[in-house]
């Protein structure tokens, strides 16, 4: 009984706010995610935010600032209008310092976050236009932008550990 209840429990409440399983899981995962890059980029030393692993690739910065533009840039796509004074192409040359990154991906998921929640059930196949080819839906959408954000996780975790950084959540080790 008390499994009924929960389930209807959870069930009105996603529908008093309008999400859907999949924007909720969508939105559990993408914030799962934020919080270990902002871990990390907490973690690695303000020196190190220029490394780069080569020359011509982005450095630890500029990851995160790819990162923040991708939000802005896809929760656009889902149709919210990006906030004025915000340009996603410039983003990574504009915002250098710790300080700075830290602040802008925390606006930049929030921005996401919204307009994740802001797709009404019916939109989710609705087609949207993209720079790359393929044919895309807002659903799609939803599913870059948490897949973009666990690979440059990923890619942030290969360059801390290259500057003796481990990721906090690891204990230091492996």
């Amino acid at each position: 009984m008390k499994k009924i209840l929960f389930s209807l429990f959870v069930g009105a409440a996603m529908i008093a706010s309008g999400q859907t399983q999949f924007q909720q899981e969508s939105v559990g995962f993408l914030t799962f995610t934020k919080g270990k890059i902002s871990q990390l980029a907490e973690a690695m030393p303000d020196d190190k935010y220029s490394w780069a692993p080569s020359e011509g690739v982005r450095n630890f910065g500029a990851v995160i600032g790819h990162a923040i533009s991708a939000n802005y840039f896809i929760g656009s796509k889902m149709g919210v209008a990006i906030p004025a004074g915000i340009n996603p192409m410039t983003i990574e040359k504009e915002l250098t310092t710790k300080e700075e990154l830290m602040e802008a991906l925390d606006k930049s998921h929030e921005f996401v976050v919204a307009a994740i929640n802001g797709i009404e059930e019916s939109e989710m196949g609705d087609k949207v236009e993209m720079p790359f080819p393929g044919d895309f839906t807002k659903m799609s959408l939803v599913n870059i932008v948490v897949n973009h954000s666990s690979e440059h996780l990923g890619q942030m975790i290969a360059y801390a550990r290259s500057n003796d950084v481990a990721p906090p959540w690891s204990g230091g080790g492996e």
